[in-house]
């Protein structure tokens, strides 16, 4: 029996898919059934269920066209290996939409490119190498949708639910967790309006990262335009439900900056992780993380690069967790803090908390009105 929660059904793994045909030139949108693997270069209405597919659902081989799956699902295997559902590969305003993407180790996913949208997408059950999924030790993803080195993206109003190992929806650069293409920015995308729950998957027993929402723009150990900081990467989470996920809700990696965070309903998260989660953990500098809900969530509501209490403010040298402005929260009922911020100087090192509220609150600078 396979590990994997399987909620759409049991299927059979399939044999590697043979070389098909594309279906089409650019062009109108029209009907077609369409098989594991084939590639699209037209606009097109999915008329048929795709899968057990083994190596990729769906691919999108042109710019400019909409892949409409007609409420129809296109589904992986029970094991890991199985690539991706819909894949867009250095593709430009290429639309995705209603549908489902369910038992791939990627549900949706955008590497390189630019400006495509994915909306109205039940992301389902994608896992890749994970302590409780059987396959290859190592696959390229592990996301329900993900934006890897690609930026002015939108991703609107989907479902990501019991994917992993590392998130639900990630915006990221590109690494040795995700190592399809060479790193590239991933500025500027639009994460909005989405529900996000129950992305819980390990990737081995005791590492538990994963995230509801992940915005990770660093490579290795530098990044892309010099030794430290990275720039942007100017992406909005707006407006999201994310519920139960196994560390934190919403994730600003290190030498993220420039992001906005609002309006998000965080609820329930970081109860399976390695370490307590927190619903908005920042570990960048100079975010806006603003009107978001934060509640119940095992460490604390909303953090500043949350460090146990007993550490004092980042060294000097260290540019993260500075200079950030968070406005307008409310966290109430978490477990361990509210509202933390680890930086312990009298200004919080030039983070603005205002306007925000919480019972459970360190440093006092949380709470400057």
């Amino acid at each position: 029996m396979t590990n994997r929660r399987r909620t759409l059904g049991t299927f059979l793994a399939a044999l590697g898919a043979a070389a098909l045909p594309m279906v089409g030139t650019a062009g109108a949108q029209v009907p077609a059934a369409l098989s594991c693997g084939q590639t699209i270069t037209q606009s097109t209405l999915l008329t048929n269920d795709v899968g057990p597919c083994s190596n990729n659902g769906i691919i999108i081989g042109a710019d400019n066209i909409v892949l409409d799956l007609g409420g129809h699902r296109v589904f992986g295997t029970a094991v890991a290996g199985d690539g991706a559902g819909v894949l867009l590969q250095n593709r430009q305003g290429v639309t995705v939409r209603n549908g489902t993407v369910t038992d791939f180790d990627g549900g949706v996913v955008i590497l390189g490119g630019s400006a495509n949208t994915v909306v109205g997408m039940n992301a389902l059950n994608n896992i890749g190498a994970a302590s409780t999924n059987t396959g290859p030790s190592t696959t390229l993803y592990g996301d329900g949708i993900l934006v890897q080195g690609s930026s002015n993206n939108q991703i609107l109003r989907n479902t990501a639910d019991n994917n992993g190992p590392f998130s639900g929806i990630g915006v990221i650069t590109g690494d040795s967790d995700h190592p399809a293409i060479p790193p590239a920015l991933a500025n500027n995308n639009v994460i909005e309006g989405n529900r996000v729950t129950n992305n819980v998957a390990c990737r081995r027993a005791g590492l538990c990262d994963n995230d509801g929402i992940r915005i990770e723009p660093r490579v290795g150990t530098s990044c892309l335009t010099g030794p430290t900081i990275c720039p942007g990467p100017g992406n909005r989470i707006v407006g999201n439900q994310v519920v139960g996920n196994g560390l934190d809700g919403i994730s600003l990696f290190g030498f993220t900056s420039d992001n906005v965070v609002s309006g998000n309903t965080v609820d329930l998260n970081g109860y399976r992780g390695a370490v307590p989660g927190d619903g908005i953990r920042v570990f960048g500098s100079g975010n806006t993380v603003e009107n978001n809900s934060a509640s119940r969530n095992r460490a604390a509501g909303i953090s500043v690069a949350r460090r146990p209490p007993t550490v004092g403010s980042f060294p000097v040298t260290n540019p993260n967790g500075r200079n950030n402005v968070l406005r307008g929260n409310r966290a109430f009922g978490n477990v361990i803090f509210d509202l933390w911020d680890s930086n312990r100087g009298p200004d919080c090192d030039g983070n603005v908390w205002s306007a925000n509220q919480g019972s459970v609150v360190a440093p006092p600078c949380t709470l400057n009105p």
